[in-house]
């Protein structure tokens, strides 16, 4: 197995020196060699033992603890080349895990069910993964505290620095707090695309990206917002226009303007899942006269309003999950139609949206099959330019994206977002499960992928 992976049993045993019992078939030939577990190496004597059986590695308490390596009985994939023994891979998701002392667990969130099933399934596949907060890790001195899985039940375990780290965290408050940022940029330099899905994505920057490539024919006409004049002209240039937050999600803080052959404009404001304000004026500077002390406290784009495709008066756009997968390469994993709730102008799910197939929300506008296969092509294809372009842009590797699509009235996909946190739930009630199952199982495949990538 000389340069090969194969599943190994950990065991340990007592002794002061940094030893590794191996089968004498196990095939390593030194005496001496480094076992590599995260980042940490460690310099081991290894002992030659048949009573060891072939699938197992018995190490040194003194050699598990100088390795970070918890004895939980854990399987491992071990990689053997003449001078090395690896452990792992070994991968960090970044996220915000709390833990309940009192109950020697991690405490309940909307996204810890679908965090745990990618622990789970990181350890199907023979790697180690865990759950860390930026304030859990010292990169000075190689440690984490990371939360993983043990016969099901969480424990709080410390650990070296990982292979691999996936961002998975969703809080914009935590990304943004000036106390973190300095660490989160250690982090993104020292692991570089190593560190994939790293930060969130600025509205601007991805339109600037967008714009330089050669998709720049399916995005809506943006600006950001710089003055009062820009912002007044945009307005009385488009029949419609949103207003987005630069660093927005979930639709909220989204304002959209309508104006009529009057000149007069009407306007709506979803504040939160449920409040949507309206108002109207007799034209754009009146209107935009409610919006401005909002403008002056955050950064904002105006983008210009399409006239999407309907479903029963609902609007309609396409989210396509893009992802990488155990190869590396782009595969599509989900595409299906976002239609808003009666009433409401955004389509997220999370506010009250609805989700059916593609086929489905395109019935009224596409009436015939050969037109919504079309449509589905374009969509598909423009999804895929959509990623390159993204990662030709930013200069960063991307392991999953979410990338939002509508169609006119004339049949031309248009790029309403691109998301580099899509929302991903654990179960599905109205979709397939096996695609959701593999949502999950994709981003720990490309983790593994990229940690057996040389850096």
């Amino acid at each position: 197995m000389n340069g090969k992976r194969a599943q190994v049993q950990i065991q340990t045993f007592d002794s002061s020196e940094a030893v590794i019992r191996t089968h004498p078939s196990f095939g390593c030939q030194s005496t001496q060699m480094e076992c590599a577990y995260g980042g940490r190496k460690l310099t081991v004597r290894l002992v030659p033992d048949a009573r060891i059986p072939v699938d197992t590695l018995a190490v040194s308490k003194t050699a598990a603890r100088r390795l970070r390596l918890a004895a939980d009985g854990w399987t491992f994939y071990a990689t053997v080349s003449d001078s090395q023994i690896r452990l792992g891979p070994l991968i960090g998701i970044l996220a915000s895990p709390r833990w309940d002392k009192a109950k020697q667990t991690l405490r309940p969130s909307g996204q810890l069910e679908g965090l745990r099933r990618m622990v789970e399934i990181a350890e199907e596949q023979g790697a180690r993964c865990f759950l860390f907060h930026l304030t859990d890790i010292d990169l000075s001195k190689g440690n984490v505290t990371g939360y993983t899985l043990v016969d099901g039940k969480w424990v709080r375990r410390p650990f070296p620095l990982p292979d691999v780290i996936y961002d998975q965290l969703v809080s914009r408050k935590i990304e943004r707090d000036p106390k973190l940022q300095e660490k989160r940029a250690a982090l993104s330099k020292k692991y570089g695309n190593k560190f994939f899905n790293d930060g969130f994505f600025d509205k601007w920057e991805v339109y600037e990206w967008l714009q330089d490539s050669d998709v720049s024919s399916h995005v809506p006409e943006t600006i950001r917002h710089r003055t009062w004049r820009e912002a007044i002209a945009f307005v009385n240039r488009h029949s419609m226009t949103f207003l987005k937050p630069l660093h927005g999600s979930l639709g909220l803080g989204i304002a959209r303007f309508v104006k009529a052959r009057d000149g007069s404009v009407t306007y709506e404001l979803k504040q939160s899942a449920r409040s949507v304000v309206r108002g109207k004026g007799a034209s754009a500077a009146e209107v935009l006269e409610a919006f401005r002390t909002r403008l002056r406290r955050r950064p904002y784009i105006w983008q210009q309003g399409l006239a999407l495709a309907t479903y029963k008066g609902r609007p309609v756009d396409i989210r396509i999950l893009m992802q990488r997968d155990e190869s590396g390469e782009w595969k599509r994993t989900k595409m299906f139609a976002r239609v808003a709730k009666s009433g409401d102008f955004t389509s997220n799910l999370t506010t009250g949206g609805d989700a059916m197939t593609v086929d489905a929300a395109f019935s009224e506008c596409l009436p015939s099959a050969a037109d919504r296969r079309r449509a589905k092509a374009q969509i598909r294809r423009l999804a895929k330019e959509v990623a390159a372009a993204v990662e030709a842009g930013s200069g960063r590797t991307f392991g999953e994206l979410g990338i939002d699509l509508g169609i006119d009235q004339q049949g031309k996909a248009w790029i309403i977002e691109v998301n580099s946190k899509p929302r991903k739930a654990p179960r599905s009630e109205k979709g397939r499960q096996d695609l959701v199952d593999l949502s999950f199982r994709r981003p720990i495949g490309y983790a593994i992928y990229l940690a057996q990538q040389s850096s």
